[in-house]
């Protein structure tokens, strides 16, 4: 079956069962006509007519008339393609923040002065005009080729806002997942080899507007942004909105690309994801990157807004995000966020993101910056009432240790240990803060410190507040009690557990080999049994001295004896099944004086493995080489005891 019939028709079917206005130009013959594409040239990077009647459409004044000239129109498409001396990255910041907002001159009509222009009416989706044409060919000028022929352009209002490469499998495509990726980059002039070169290809100005990029061949499908790594694309699993649940396949089966057109290329998600869930953020790399959403988390976010419309009371609104390490709970209180400024009756509500480290404070507090507007940074317990007490409809960062009355701040260095170990308990009430029920209140890593006078005393400064708690490993066990995660915040909003992770390919999966150290018993009775059974013949005053000199846990945890024993172990099962992969280890310990213990012993199991090597009848010399480069060394945490 060619590209054609098992990739791009099934797609463009499917799009216009969306709702998508279809410009199917076949395929196999390069396009001659660029009026079949709705253009009068190939330079031509938008859908003019369409642009123009769109536009017009959604900006006509009270009593339904046009407004807009030939010449503003025109100006418009020059401010969105006309990005002097700006990388490709800065030109689609500044177009998508025209998208959000473009000034004219003046209303003719009205007098009005610079007034706003709707490029996308996001308000009502079903206003705006989507067109998907095929074979999207575009003359490149100067370039290593003379034109670029996309499988697939996605329009809304005559804007290029998502480009779709299309691949199969065949004698000369190995992988087409890959060559989809490269064939995006050769799209918009950055493939590397390129650059270094000296020459150019394709047409950046193509992506100026773009929201997603897109490669599928059938089978699989993944979406990523134009600063999106290889392994940085990621499928699609949710359809929202729920009108769109029903999936139609035109051949007969819903594969990975079925579930990313109905979910993510719908209208109304598509829109979606651009108003609320399309962020440009620095990484720590230094490097500036726009990030889209994946699909847990817009379908988390889309899942605590409704709650917030509909919940009568408190417990109503609130609940949990059970969502694993790694799949960006930060990003997710962000769109959030955005999703709440972006809603008419709900862009009042106050957001306060409680968070229990420092490291954690000053990295979500950048990320929050994201939601847009000013963001309080909550420095001490007296900010809390002067700042939290307020009707302002802000955003708020605080830690949770603001609420314990104390008569004097804690050191900061003590104050991380709190934030990392149970905190002391407090006889004093934190008393009412806000007693309003416009209040949000979002609750990083909730399951370390909410089952405690903290968490009670932050319950109780807000309690008409809506409260989520967001974490990867919630207390789930009856041995909890009343500190349970879903018992202090209500039920699951969204989960997105380890296998989910793994099965989207964004986590590695974790495979597990028991060993057991006999380090711990559960009970003081089983503890003594095991006592009296080892030590059996010694005698009672024997007995006394052992226990007074080994019966702390970390006696036992850092007793030489034991170590090497493990080390031994650790050592056989790395070179047998680690090593030949080409993968380090690492020992978690648990104090530094067990790491230099650890580090000793497996130098030393590594010198008795090499000796056993050596004295081999055949020593295997690239065997012998690898263990003799490995070296053990110990790192210590800035926070470790």
């Amino acid at each position: 079956m060619s590209e054609y019939a098992h990739v791009e028709k099934p797609l463009l079917t499917q799009l216009a069962g969306l709702g998508w206005t279809v410009v199917d130009q076949g395929a196999g013959a390069i396009p001659q006509d660029p009026a079949a594409s709705l253009r009068t040239s190939f330079r031509e990077l938008v859908l003019p007519r369409v642009f123009r009647e769109a536009i017009r459409a959604i900006n006509q004044t009270a009593d339904g008339r046009d407004w807009l000239t030939e010449r503003q129109l025109a100006g418009l498409i020059d401010d969105i393609f006309r990005q002097p001396n700006r990388t490709l990255l800065d030109a689609n910041e500044a177009v998508q923040a025209l998208l959000f907002k473009a000034q004219v001159d003046r209303n003719e009509a009205t007098g009005e002065v610079d007034p706003t222009v709707r490029l996308i009416d996001f308000a009502h989706p079903e206003r705006n005009r989507f067109h998907a044409v095929n074979q999207f060919r575009v003359e490149t000028p100067g370039c290593v080729r003379a034109f670029i022929i996309p499988d697939i352009v996605l329009f809304v209002n005559g804007l290029p806002l998502v480009v779709i490469e299309a691949k199969i499998g065949d004698a000369n495509t190995a992988n087409p997942m890959h060559e989809a990726f490269v064939q995006l980059q050769r799209y918009r002039d950055a493939r590397p080899a390129t650059a270094h070169a000296g020459l150019r290809e394709g047409e950046p100005k193509l992506f100026y507007p773009n929201l997603a990029i897109v490669r599928t061949c059938g089978e699989a499908a993944e979406f990523g942004t134009i600063t999106s790594a290889e392994e940085h694309f990621y499928s699609w699993r949710h359809i929202w909105p729920d009108h769109y649940a029903t999936v139609h396949p035109p051949l007969g089966v819903v594969r990975d690309q079925e579930k990313l057109a109905q979910g993510l290329l719908n209208p109304h998600a598509l829109l979606d994801m651009l108003r609320t869930c399309s962020v440009f953020m620095d990484v720590p790399n230094g490097k500036r990157v726009k990030v889209l959403a994946r699909y847990q988390q817009h379908r988390a976010a889309r899942r605590i807004v409704p709650r917030l419309h509909s919940g009568a009371a408190p417990a109503e609104r609130s609940g949990v995000v059970w969502h694993t390490q790694g799949s960006g709970k930060s990003l997710t209180m962000v769109f959030v966020g955005r999703m709440l400024r972006a809603s008419p009756d709900l862009n009042d509500m106050k957001i306060v993101m409680v968070v229990d480290r420092a490291d954690l404070e000053n990295q979500l507090s950048a990320t929050a910056k994201l939601i847009g507007g000013k963001i309080n940074l909550i420095e001490s317990r007296a900010e809390v009432r002067a700042t939290l007490a307020s009707p302002a409809s802000d955003v708020n960062m605080v830690m949770v240790h603001k609420f314990v009355d104390a008569n004097d701040e804690l050191p900061q260095s003590l104050a991380a240990k709190l934030g990392r170990y149970a905190p002391p308990p407090s006889a004093e009430s934190f008393g009412v803060v806000n007693t309003s029920d416009r209040i949000l209140i979002m609750v990083d890593e909730a399951h370390r410190t909410q089952g405690s006078d903290m968490g009670d005393n932050l319950f109780e400064a807000f309690p008409n507040a809506a409260r989520v708690a967001f974490t990867g490993t919630p207390l789930i066990t009856e041995r909890h009690g009343g500190k349970r995660t879903v018992k202090r915040f209500g039920e699951y909003i969204d989960t997105y557990k380890l296998m989910d992770a793994v099965a989207d390919g964004a986590t590695l999966q974790i495979l597990y080999e028991g060993r057991t150290a006999n380090t711990a018993l559960r009970d003081k009775a089983e503890f003594d049994a095991a006592f009296e059974d080892l030590f059996a013949e010694r005698t009672p005053e024997e007995l006394l001295a052992i226990r007074k000199k080994y019966g702390a846990t970390g006696d036992i945890l850092e007793a030489e004896n034991r170590i090497g024993a493990i080390a031994r172990d650790l050592v056989r099962h790395y070179i047998e099944n680690i090593l030949p992969n080409g993968f380090k280890a690492q020992v978690v310990c648990h104090s530094k004086l067990a790491a230099v213990r650890y580090q000793r012993a497996l130098r030393a199991a590594l010198d008795e493995r090499l000796t056993v090597e050596r004295a081999k009848d055949e020593p295997d010399q690239e065997l012998i080489g690898r263990i003799a480069f490995l070296k053990v060394a110990v790192v210590v945490s800035a926070s470790d005891e």
